[in-house]
């Protein structure tokens, strides 16, 4: 009892016009090949389908039992093959998108937002980690992007330059430093330093900032994790610096960014890809967004010598 797609097409369409000469119409076939057609199909499921006379066309109950059949299976395809093109167009399928901490949480909300008004049925993951961890994710397709830091040289990945993160002074609210408009490396090298750990992306940009001012801070409070940084500088036992995108983690302490002067320090962001494939479309739309849509990459570095208070 195998019946076509084609045969239950042309099916509902006779049943619904009640007339071969305007169904054959509206199918561009010719009236004896659609006839043929319906032939085939009441031989296939073994059963008279229409009363036939020269005024009227009327389903017989045998039809009008198949009908509600075929409508059922049709409109189960019609939606599969709309939920399949959906995905091959990028719409419906999973992104995964690897980034360090700093990114997921002061970048990615912003573009999510804007990629998910365009894309509602996108489904989004994030996977955050320091920058090695979160390249690999790439490499063993765990994730088909990763934002990180620009300049990593790894053979299975390809870089994408996305924005420049400047690195901002932080103190505490009530710190003499917060009556400048801005501050020097030589001025933090004086206070107590809260400093994030050696594997981090923020503790090199740091190093190499006060290497090249020649300075380097003696009393130094070293922590991996932002949050409490974010409670030591508030308490104000230290002071510190960090790339602007960092900000939203330390939103919750009473603190103030100020301009730095001397070395100027830049956080500089890539996404990356897989070297050796192409990305699936999802993926390729959400990287063509963060490449070409203005407004997806770290915020200016005006206002920031604005309070952040928590």
């Amino acid at each position: 009892m195998d019946i076509t797609l084609r045969q239950m097409e042309l099916f509902l369409s006779v049943a619904e016009t009640g007339s071969f000469t305007r169904a054959a119409e509206e199918v561009l076939l010719s009236q004896p090949v659609l006839s043929r057609t319906i032939q085939q199909v009441e031989h296939a499921v073994g059963a008279k389908l229409f009363e036939r006379s020269t005024r009227s066309l009327a389903l017989t109950p045998e039809g009008t039992e198949l009908l509600g059949i075929v409508r059922d299976i049709l409109r189960t395809y019609h939606r599969g093959m709309e939920r399949f093109a959906a995905i091959r167009a990028g719409e419906r399928a999973t992104v995964t998108l690897a980034a360090l901490p700093s990114v997921a949480a002061g970048m990615l909300p912003g573009v999510f937002r804007t990629v998910l008004a365009d894309r509602p049925a996108m489904q989004l993951r994030i996977l955050d980690g320091i920058t090695q961890e979160v390249i690999e994710h790439v490499r063993s397709g765990a994730a088909e992007l990763a934002i990180a830091e620009a300049g990593n040289a790894d053979s299975h990945v390809r870089g994408h330059p996305l924005c420049e993160d400047p690195v901002l002074a932080v103190l505490p609210a009530d710190h003499p430093l917060t009556e400048r408009a801005s501050v020097s490396w030589s001025d933090l090298a004086q206070q107590p330093f809260v400093a994030f750990a050696p594997a981090s992306s923020v503790r090199r940009l740091t190093d190499d900032a006060f290497g090249q001012a020649g300075v380097r801070p003696t009393n130094v409070i070293e922590t991996r994790e932002v949050g409490t940084a974010a409670g030591m500088i508030s308490a104000g036992l230290g002071v510190s610096a960090v790339p602007r995108l960092v900000l939203p983690l330390l939103a919750f302490g009473r603190l103030v960014t100020r301009p730095l002067s001397g070395p100027s320090a830049v956080r500089r962001l890539a996404v990356y890809t897989p070297r050796a494939s192409d990305l699936p479309p999802a993926a390729a739309y959400f990287l063509h967004h963060l490449l070409h849509t203005p407004g997806t990459g770290a915020p200016s570095a005006e206002g920031s010598g604005e309070r952040s208070d928590g």
